[in-house]
């Protein structure tokens, strides 16, 4: 299925790519070689991580025939220009920036292509460590890869719904966030980092190695309406919304 790519790397992390894409091949070996041991810190993971392989893949119906046949993962074809990356345990399939032009709606910026792997690769650990995936709600799964990975530091297009929302005193409730995609996406993040500043880093990884019922809340001192009002009074006091520290 991957003949007629080239490898780079090592026993710990494979990179997969095509003939002209050996520029990407090193960025994404490097960026994922430089966050694994912190991720791993983070996550309190002992001992060395499973090897783990990136795909690259030239365009998006190599995209897709990689994550439906490779990954086992069901996916519609085509698939959505904006999806461009998918993990499933230990692989990842990720499409070229070179592809993102006739691909997808992104531009290619380096340090946005580094903090992708990151939150694959964070997605990756989660489902390593947590007692069921399927069950994981997706505001909180995609909160913490947005969150560990800083895309929501760095980047515009993660932070600035909820700075604008913060600014609209429009903070959405805790409901509207588990019910819609778009809010999950937008809102996560800021429950994650809520959760850290306020219980604490082992909060996060309690609850990653523990929820077995996609209850997140139920980690944490009080009911849930009492949670939603310190998250929400939290953030909008948060004058460097996203920052961690």
């Amino acid at each position: 299925m991957l003949d007629h790519y080239l490898k780079l790397g090592d026993a710990s992390i494979e990179i997969r790519y095509v003939d002209g894409e050996r520029e990407f091949a090193e960025l994404a070996l490097e960026s994922l070689n430089d966050k694994l041991p912190s991720l791993m810190d983070t996550f309190q993971i002992p001992g060395a991580f499973p090897a783990i392989t990136v795909v690259l893949v030239p365009d998006r119906n190599e995209f897709d025939r990689l994550v439906r046949d490779l990954l086992q993962v069901e996916i519609e074809i085509p698939s959505h220009p904006a999806r461009i990356a998918q993990p499933q345990r230990t692989d990842m399939i990720v499409l070229s920036p070179s592809a993102y032009a006739a691909h997808s709606p992104f531009s290619y910026v380096p340090d946005d292509f580094r903090r992708l792997l990151v939150h694959e690769l964070v997605h990756m650990m989660e489902e390593l460590l947590t007692p069921d995936m399927e069950v994981s709600p997706r505001w909180w799964s995609e909160g913490l890869a947005v969150f560990l990975s800083e895309q929501c530091r760095y980047e515009d297009g993660f932070r600035q719904p909820a700075v604008y929302g913060v600014a609209q005193d429009a903070i959405p409730s805790l409901s509207q966030i588990e019910a819609d995609v778009t809010l999950a996406y937008d809102w996560g993040w800021t429950i994650v980092a809520f959760i850290e500043a306020q219980y604490g880093k082992d909060m996060i990884v309690r609850i990653v190695k523990a929820c077995a019922d996609g209850d997140v809340l139920a980690f944490l001192e009080g009911d849930r309406r009492m949670i939603e009002k310190c998250w929400q009074e939290w953030l909008t006091q948060c004058l460097q919304i996203g920052r961690r520290g």
